[in-house]
Formats: structure tokens, sequence, C-alpha cells
């Protein structure tokens, strides 16, 4: 009997990620960091890889490779909240206070038209 995956690239995509994070909650960033890497290299649209890794490398204070990754993540998807959030928070380590605002405004607008939206959605 034959088995066929009926896993979508989606699906494979959200279980690296989430390896990945397992990876960096036991304390293996390194592994983390070099699975989504490798990862990357073949599906370089992946936002939520790109997100994750530059967490990862703002945990670990690689402060100009996190930035390279989320500035990554936003220009798949400018409008980003999560991605606009952690830009600010790279920004601030940097200490780049200007870009950090802007950032950070972004994001509050962002996540207004969320809220209003779910409203629509849900009144």
């Amino acid at each position: 009997m034959k088995f066929y995956n009926f896993m979508t690239s989606q699906d494979s995509s959200v279980q690296l990620v989430d390896q990945a994070v397992l990876l960096f909650t036991l304390g293996e960033e390194k592994e983390a960091e070099s699975l989504l890497v490798e990862y990357l290299s073949r599906h370089e649209n992946d936002l939520s890889a790109w997100r994750a890794l530059s967490e990862i490398r703002l945990s670990t204070k690689d402060f100009s490779a996190a930035e390279h990754a989320c500035r990554k993540a936003l220009s798949i998807n400018p409008d980003d909240l999560t991605s606009n959030v952690s830009l600010a928070r790279i920004l601030v380590s940097q200490g780049d206070k200007e870009g950090a605002e802007e950032a950070s405004s972004k994001a509050r607008v962002l996540g207004w038209k969320d809220e209003l939206a779910q409203d629509e959605h849900n009144g």
C-alpha cells in the first residue's frame, strides 16, 4: 500500500517554524536559527519563518541580523502587525529612537485597524 503525503507547503512551513520555536525554547538557539536559514534558502517568501528568525536573532542580541530578517518579513507584508512591533523592539535595542517611534506608530495604527475590522465582523 502506498502512503500519500497530503501535507501542503503551508502545513510544512508551520511545522518547521514550530520545530524551530521548540528548539529555541529548549535553549538551542543556533540550531533553531540554522533550521530557519536553511529553510528560507528554499522558501524565501515565508513570512512566519522570517518572523521567527528575527525573534531568535533579537534574543541572541544579533541586532543587525534581526533587523535584516524583520525587514525581509516586512518586504513580504508591510502591514504585518507582528513584524512592525518586532522592528520597533529591534530598533530600540540598537538605539534608533526615531526609527523605533516610526515602527511603533505604524504598529499602533495597524492594531487599531485590526480592532475596527474585528468590531465590524462581530457587530
